[in-house]
């Protein structure tokens, strides 16, 4: 049985008007993510990291591009992954430390902008939403040693679909 037209409409003005509510923080759900996750490393005594513009723009390329391109994964359709991105788009991908280099590292997540997430809660304002993102790179072993690994600078990126699934990406160098 097909649904009605009105209700059609109804669920689409509904996606709209909660992708249009959750589009309109990105910047605030991007500040947020990165105090937030230099309070983790403040707790475990480590050094905050410092904003890098190059960073940033990595880690919102990086979100927008698993919107755009309908994918979940480090590794984008074209075969690149964090370190090979950044080179393709100029931006270092290296740094040295003593005699070692150290090349970025990336986490990424989705939480959507819904009132009822599992472990969450309501998630549509930008400090719920940035809160959920960061605790859940918290409760993962590898994302969380990407916090507090021997990294000095951090990049956010935040997008959101047409759903109001946010995808969220942080780059570490």
């Amino acid at each position: 049985m097909q649904k009605p037209f009105f209700l059609s409409v109804f669920f689409l003005l509904f996606f709209s008007y909660q992708q249009l509510l959750a589009q309109e923080n990105i910047a605030e759900i991007r500040a947020i993510v990165f105090q937030k996750t230099n309070a983790l490393r403040k707790a475990k005594g480590l050094a905050a990291f410092k904003g890098l513009d190059s960073l940033d723009f990595l880690a919102q390329y990086h979100s927008e591009n698993m919107v755009t391109k309908a994918f979940y994964d480090h590794v984008d359709p074209e075969g690149l992954n964090p370190v090979t991105r950044a080179k393709k788009l100029g931006i270092q991908a290296w740094r040295r430390k003593g005699n070692q280099r150290i090349g970025i590292a990336e986490n990424i997540a989705q939480v959507p902008w819904f009132e009822n997430v599992i472990g969450c809660g309501d998630t549509r304002s930008a400090e719920a939403l940035a809160e959920c993102m960061v605790e859940g790179w918290k409760k993962s072993p590898p994302h969380y040693k990407n916090i507090l690994g021997d990294y000095e600078y951090l990049g956010v990126g935040i997008e959101f679909d047409s759903l109001g699934m946010g995808f969220g990406t942080q780059v570490f160098r």
